[in-house]
């Protein structure tokens, strides 16, 4: 699909944002990858006549709007392994020790450059997390009704600490995923 001058504004009514983190360390067998859902979020994405590379895209995300899903085993949904307390428990320590949203309450992306390559979108811009802004690119593909694309983040890189629990013994992977599906009809 070419994706046609206008201005979206999509919000999670219109597709999915989603984190997907991975789990590390001695006692990882006993915890699980997970899927994360965003459940509050805004990307207004600007094509003018000039075209996909004159586009803009600026996207807010509220911190405290993620949610656990399930957990991930061999890359498929596996939602009979976290019971909702422990959904809860690992929302609550996102939020305390990992996120800090009473602090940062909003992540935020603005683009710098967008260029076609191939059908292809490669985005590049700044990304504001945790109260660290870093240079980000990664591409979005077109779908038959939106766009869809992933991004990997090192936590690290905007001063995250990694969860860690159990004497560091059970970690989450600094690297994270990133991954949106979203209907631009």
């Amino acid at each position: 699909m070419a994706i046609k001058e206008g201005t979206y504004n999509l919000t999670a009514s219109s597709g999915k944002l989603s984190v997907y983190t991975f789990k590390e360390g001695f006692l990882s067998a006993v915890a699980h990858d997970l899927l994360i859902e965003v459940t509050n979020f805004r990307v207004a994405l600007n094509i003018p006549a000039g075209g996909i590379n004159s586009a803009s895209v600026d996207a807010e995300v509220q911190a405290n709007s993620l949610k656990v899903v399930c957990a991930m085993k061999e890359g498929q949904h596996r939602y009979d392994l976290l019971k909702e307390k422990d959904k809860t428990d690992i929302e609550e320590a996102t939020f305390k020790d990992v996120l800090h949203p009473h602090k940062y309450p909003t992540i935020n992306f603005r683009s710098t450059g967008i260029q076609e390559k191939e059908g292809i979108y490669h985005v590049k811009g700044e990304l504001t997390l945790h109260g660290v802004t870093r240079s980000v690119e990664f591409d979005a593909q077109p779908t038959e009704k939106g766009l869809k694309g992933k991004i990997t983040l090192a936590q690290k890189d905007f001063g995250i600490k990694p969860y860690k629990a159990l004497l560091g013994t059970l970690k989450v992977k600094n690297e994270i995923e990133v991954v949106f599906d979203l209907l631009l009809g």
